[in-house]
């Protein structure tokens, strides 16, 4: 009998429709929007694979002999989106999950230098995005420098391409790893690129993009960096509002929403892309605890927080504790035992 990563390790795009169902095609494509974290959300099982989504739990588990397969959602009595994004996971990252072999084995990464980790990375997802087959469709044909949709037939997981050069950095896509390898590109940007050009002259390649509206956008690459853009030729008042702002690294979230504001005003509507505005928010809500874990640490013994923030009046020192790890985000307490660390956290 076929065990359960057997069977995975098989399963086809069709396949996973047929297990979802009527709907199968449609739960597959709304589930592969959830990211998911394989060490934090992924538990193997002698006879199981089960999947955290949300407050779902999803068990894939062997059923029947062959590739049968029987799956459950505990919040969910039908196929489910979270089906979908249990079985999405599956298909696309079959090598993650120890499900296909491994490339063969190379330089040990700890023998290469930043250059070298950076090129190896660079040509894994060149390769990926030769052999993995995709469809890319174009919202406009006539020009190069547009945004497409890139979907994978092996998963059915769809991401958007923004493509607006050539170069690491200058395009953008909404997949998972884009967003996190600080590489500026990924695989759907650079099957874009081999898909499309030779679509256009070279001519066409060489003209730079030209945006036509005002927009708030994520620069990724090593560093991220919060960056707005506008068509050239903008001058009077608006130019002036866009000077101190365009095309460069924005530190001061309040001045750039200040000139947002102001441009509308002046009637040149201005798009913040989510990522840019999440990280907008991160920003202002960093800002904001900066201020306060300062106000608290200036004077913790005498700080209302010490004996409103809990039902438990807190000593300065735990007050203060607090007040560190909160600003931090993220710390360790370290001290003799008794003293409190439990109430600080």
């Amino acid at each position: 009998m076929k065990t359960i990563k057997d069977r995975l390790a098989h399963l086809s795009f069709r396949r996973a429709c047929q297990l979802l169902g009527p709907e199968g095609e449609t739960l597959l494509r709304r589930g592969g929007k959830h990211d998911i974290d394989i060490d934090l959300q992924v538990n193997w099982r002698d006879d199981l694979l089960r999947v955290l989504i949300g407050r779902s739990v999803v068990e894939i588990k062997a059923e029947g002999e062959q590739q049968g397969l029987r799956l459950r959602c505990s919040t969910c009595a039908l196929p489910c989106e979270h089906q979908g994004a249990a079985l999405s996971l599956v298909l696309e990252e079959k090598m993650a999950l120890g499900l296909s072999a491994p490339p063969p084995e190379r330089t040990p990464v700890e023998s290469l230098s930043d250059t070298e980790l950076i090129e190896r990375a660079l040509m894994e997802r060149l390769e990926r995005a030769r052999v993995e087959k995709m469809s890319v469709d174009a919202l406009d044909p006539a020009a190069p420098w547009t945004d497409y949709t890139v979907t994978s037939k092996v998963s059915g997981k769809t991401y958007r391409v923004a493509l607006r050069g050539l170069e690491r950095g200058d395009s953008f896509c909404t997949c998972p790893d884009f967003r996190k390898n600080t590489l500026g590109t990924c695989k759907h940007i650079l099957h874009v690129i081999e898909a499309v050009k030779p679509r256009f002259s070279p001519e066409q390649w060489r003209t730079a993009y030209e945006p036509n509206h005002i927009f708030v956008h994520v620069h990724y690459g090593e560093d991220l960096e919060l960056r707005l853009v506008a068509p050239s030729g903008l001058d009077g008042a608006a130019g002036k509002v866009l000077r101190p702002l365009r095309n460069r690294q924005i530190t001061d979230f309040r001045e750039l929403l200040h000139g947002v504001s102001r441009l509308e005003q002046l009637g040149h509507p201005v798009t913040i892309y989510p990522d840019a505005e999440e990280y907008i928010n991160h920003g202002l809500f960093r800002e904001r605890m900066a201020q306060l874990v300062a106000d608290i640490r200036r004077d913790s013994a005498g700080h209302p927080l010490r004996t409103e923030l809990l039902k438990t009046a807190l000593l300065p020192y735990q007050l203060d504790g607090v007040a560190f790890a909160a600003g931090l985000g993220r710390a360790v307490l370290a001290d003799d035992m008794g003293l409190g660390k439990t109430i600080q956290g």
